[in-house]
């Protein structure tokens, strides 16, 4: 077990912000992306199949009932054709949709209502890697930009959150960090590319401390970071499904091929940690 520890902050510039914990369904729209990126944790899937339209309403439907939000990921979402029908559908359902993208075709959301709408995209560094942020077509879209830590990227983070501040409509920063589970097998394990998780928790405190800007700052806990707001809440809120229709619960199962028959929200037991290392601590620009 690793310790668990809270971030210092500026309390004059920062307030920490409860997270709302909401049940939800992350449905793997497509296989197919338009990079292959050094330790993505689907690069075993990549391919061809997507989800059908008609299919994915259906597993909205089924579950629209026990979740309050709709993560579409894949591959690559945005390729996806029919995914302004897709948002606009959980949208007349009153549930949230959360867009996991690499920037890349940001076009193909544009001209659609994103009522109840968030846009993360995904990168892997500021002008290096397979995602560097510095490639991603400028969008007048808000978004967030979630900055997957690994060793190759530490050093241009703080680039990261300039661009982000300067050249995208964003508030919020979010730093997280790539855990390549595929190759070891078991998330406290590391590799070549990435970063321990003491280590972890040190350059996001060094951040947190340095940054003055004006973007709150969304921080993965990764099971090492305490919230104020944390509580004894155990239970998995998550549930995946794959183009091919087969179902997971806790999404680092996905590198663990740990299949379930059915999803079922907030009733399983977390098997990473008593308290999921996938929340986040939520830090909030004052002035």
């Amino acid at each position: 077990m690793h310790q668990k520890q809270f971030l210092k902050y500026d309390e004059a510039l920062w307030q920490e912000s409860p997270v709302i914990e909401e049940n939800t369904l992350q449905l793997f729209i497509t296989n197919k992306c338009n990079l292959r990126c050094k330790g993505c944790f689907y690069a075993h899937n990549l391919g061809k199949d997507e989800m059908s339209f008609e299919v994915y309403k259906s597993h909205i439907l089924k579950h629209k009932d026990a979740v309050k939000k709709v993560t579409l990921l894949g591959g690559e979402p945005t390729l996806h054709s029919q995914l302004p029908q897709m948002i606009a559908f959980n949208q007349s359902l009153n549930l949230k949709t959360t867009v996991y993208t690499n920037g890349f075709h940001l076009e193909n959301l544009g001209g659609i209502s994103l009522a109840g709408v968030k846009i993360r995209i995904g990168v892997h560094g500021t002008y290096s890697s397979e995602k560097p942020l510095a490639n991603v077509h400028k969008t007048s879209l808000p978004v967030t930009i979630v900055y997957m830590l690994c060793r190759d990227n530490i050093s241009e983070l703080n680039s990261a959150v300039k661009i982000a501040e300067q050249d995208f409509n964003c508030n919020d920063f979010f730093i997280s960090s790539i855990r390549d589970i595929a190759s070891t097998g078991n998330y406290w394990l590391d590799n070549t590319d990435t970063i321990p998780m003491n280590e972890y928790f040190d350059i996001v405190q060094n951040f947190v401390q340095e940054y003055g800007g004006r973007l709150n700052i969304h921080v993965s806990k990764r099971g090492v970071i305490k919230s104020k707001f944390d509580n004894a809440v155990d239970k998995c809120r998550f549930g995946n499904i794959f183009p091919n229709g087969t179902k997971i619960r806790c999404p680092l199962d996905i590198s663990l091929n740990k299949q379930c028959l059915e999803l079922e929200f907030n009733k399983i037991k977390c098997n990473k940690d008593s308290c999921c290392i996938l929340r986040k601590v939520v830090l909030k620009r004052i002035n």
